[in-house]
């Protein structure tokens, strides 16, 4: 398992728990009022707001799908995750015991993935101009992006179960592959979208997204036709294994933990070499508005009609877009470090990865019990997660929509560096200027795991998951995701006067009138 120990290291160095992020947010992003977060979904949604100016403060999603592993703790992810598991389940110091029985398999021969990760939506706002013909948003975030994909079965019960499974003990496995790729990007954004057709019924505007990425981050492996056994190691009287690398061909790498901590947020470095990685990215979108009773949003002021900018006109809304298109340039000598080994007779022993000193302690560990191949260059480019999305919102009635949201990841899973979730919703909500809640029913994980969620939001706090069963650890989870955040903004006016504008249907004041 030659890279099956490099595998296992990286997920334990850096502490990744099955636990992240949906990309996608279907209760968050498809609202009228979801302000910067409906940006990462379609740029042009930043034009013909309903707002003058909005602002995120903070905001932040976590997810997790894999075809392997099944969750089955008697706790539920919403209370590891609160730090609210029964004293039951720790030991005398309060530490909570968490063995590896608590994650069951799916056991088929098939090929395993992983994908896990999550983002922070840091200080962003958005701003109409030309009474919203136009509109402009600035955006900033920070994303870590986990994808082990193309793993033989043996190799991911390694790493999910470790060597002190007995099952895994003694036998030969052959032909073993996979591929890890961790990602941590900064990343600034602007986006810039406009009214490009408007006649009344049929509405059009289209925007585009051009992010600076920072690779903040970068770990991957790749291995291919190896094999291993496990074997009990003597010198711990055989209460202890070792891993036994019969063959291994295996390329691996990593940037030095400085890279990260030496992040400065002057123009030089955010633009400049001086960071690991570096790059471009872009999004592209269209939004398509139906409305056949625009003539309900006008109203005269001084003569001249003009739009109620406080309302949505649709009867219905498509958008389509592409997003994260482009790659990140990890090439700063100073920080990445690259190997690639082919050898033969190796072993992996306990006492080589204790007390190591960040990724180059596991890195140098590694290298040094291959004790083999040869340094690459520093210089590798990772892909964006470049996706498909199409969405359709139906105004059903006041304040009520049905929308769906079909994401398509469009990365092949054996290219190098990051992938989307591919993932499809339908979500019914309820929507005010000051609060909303929803509800998605979705397919996650690839399509493979039926979810159904809830979202809401009161005032500038937002919080929600598209798994809720997989949150409260309902049917053996192999999915979940959380996300919430603060924002909010300047709402646009409606009309001065109510003579201005004929009231709606539901307004008292019409009632009144049509009863004479």
């Amino acid at each position: 398992m030659p890279k099956s120990v490099l595998l296992v290291l990286i997920f334990l160095i850096f502490g990744l728990p099955l636990r992240g992020l949906s990309q996608h947010m279907p209760g968050v992003a498809m609202g009228n009022y979801a302000g910067t977060n409906a940006l990462y979904h379609n740029p042009a949604f930043v034009a013909d707001s309903r707002y003058s100016v909005y602002v995120n403060l903070v905001g932040t999603q976590f997810y997790t799908a894999n075809n392997h592993v099944k969750y089955e703790a008697p706790f539920s992810f919403l209370s590891l995750i609160t730090n609210t598991v029964s004293d039951k389940y720790r030991n005398e110091r309060g530490m909570l015991l968490f063995p590896r029985t608590y994650l069951g398999e799916k056991l088929n021969g098939n090929h395993k993935y992983l994908n896990a990760g999550g983002d922070t939506r840091l200080p962003s706002i958005m701003f109409n101009l030309f009474k919203g013909k136009i509109g402009v948003g600035i955006s900033s975030r920070a994303r870590y992006i986990l994808n082990a994909t193309e793993i033989t079965e043996p190799l991911a019960r390694l790493l999910s179960k470790t060597t002190q499974l007995k099952e895994l003990q003694g036998p030969i496995f052959n032909n073993q592959s996979g591929q890890l790729h961790l990602n941590g990007l900064g990343e600034i954004a602007l986006t810039v979208g406009e009214t490009v057709f408007d006649n009344e019924t049929d509405f059009l505007k289209v925007g585009v997204t051009v992010k600076r990425l920072i690779g903040l981050y970068n770990a991957h492996a790749i291995i291919d036709n190896s094999s291993y056994d496990i074997q009990p190691d003597e010198f711990y009287e055989n209460k202890r294994q070792y891993i036994n690398v019969n063959d291994i061909n295996v390329r691996y790498g990593i940037t030095r933990d400085e890279g990260f901590q030496n992040i400065k947020l002057s123009p030089a470095w955010l633009l400049g070499n001086a960071a690991p990685g570096q790059g471009w990215g872009f999004d592209l979108g269209a939004v398509y508005e139906y409305r056949p009773d625009i003539q309900k949003y006008t109203y005269t002021e001084k003569g001249v009609r003009k739009r109620d900018a406080s309302k949505n006109k649709y009867l219905y809304r498509v958008a389509v877009s592409l997003t994260d298109i482009g790659r990140v340039h990890f090439r700063n000598p100073a920080y990445v470090l690259q190997q690639e080994t082919h050898t033969t007779n190796k072993e992996f022993r306990y006492d080589n990865f204790q007390k190591l000193e960040g990724s180059e302690g596991i890195f140098n560990a590694i290298n040094t019990s291959l004790d083999g191949g040869a340094p690459l260059a520093p210089n590798y480019k990772s892909v964006l997660p470049t996706a498909f999305q199409a969405s359709v919102d139906y105004h059903v009635k006041p304040n009520v929509y049905v929308s769906g949201m079909w994401v398509q990841n469009l990365i092949p899973q054996g290219a190098f560096g990051m992938k989307a979730e591919s993932f499809l919703s339908v979500t019914p909500r309820y929507e005010h200027k000051w609060y909303e809640f929803s509800v998605p029913v979705s397919l996650m994980n690839r399509y493979r795991s039926p979810a159904i969620g809830l979202v809401g939001r009161a005032g500038p706090l937002w919080i929600g998951t598209d798994h809720l069963t997989g949150l409260l650890n309902i049917g053996n989870p192999k999915a979940f995701n959380l996300y919430f955040g603060i924002s909010g903004g300047i709402f646009r006016r409606p009309p001065e006067s109510a003579n201005k504008c004929w009231p709606p249907e539901d307004s008292w004041l019409r009632r009144i009138f049509s009863k004479r």
